[in-house]
């Protein structure tokens, strides 16, 4: 389960360029989080300023041809500011929308049975995360005077 604090953007442009990355699906989103951003400046019109910058980027990306952007985003740098957008993007809408969800039945219903399992399952991932540490540590200790031996034979020396 994905913790509440976290949106999935739909992954990392990238990565899934050459596994059927759709541009297509990508603009329908940024369009989707645009209209929630407007929609949300309605109801609070004056902490939100107009935005020149991205009207300027809007004007110009609109006029390209499906090709074209696909040529955009194989661009390492664009796709880099386009994704920490997103992030700043998704973390705004989250930080709109909380006190909503929470002040609904169900949202707070759902709140507070995730912090149920988050306070039951961290002390076990914490303890497995500091034995894993404290693994890696005695293998580099070991390794100093074995240098030939792999973790994984050095955790199978431990096993046995």
């Amino acid at each position: 389960m994905m913790p509440i604090s976290q949106i999935n953007i739909g992954g990392d442009p990238l990565l899934t360029a050459t596994n059927g990355y759709n541009i297509e699906e990508q603009l329908r989103q940024l369009e989707a989080r645009k209209q929630a951003l407007e929609s949300m400046k309605q109801l609070n019109p004056q902490a939100m300023p107009t935005s020149v910058i991205w009207n300027e980027i809007d004007t110009e990306v609109k006029v390209l041809s499906q090709e074209q952007l696909q040529k955009l985003f194989e661009n390492e740098d664009y796709v880099r500011t386009y994704v920490r957008i997103q992030e700043l993007v998704n973390a705004e809408i989250l930080n709109l929308v909380k006190p909503r969800i929470e002040s609904t039945p169900e949202g707070k219903q759902l709140l507070q049975e995730q912090l149920k399992l988050v306070r039951k399952m961290k002390p076990k991932i914490v303890e497995d995360s500091n034995r894993e540490v404290e693994l890696f540590r005695r293998f580099r200790e070991f390794s100093k005077t074995n240098p030939e031996v792999t973790y994984d034979e050095f955790l199978k020396t431990l096993n046995t």
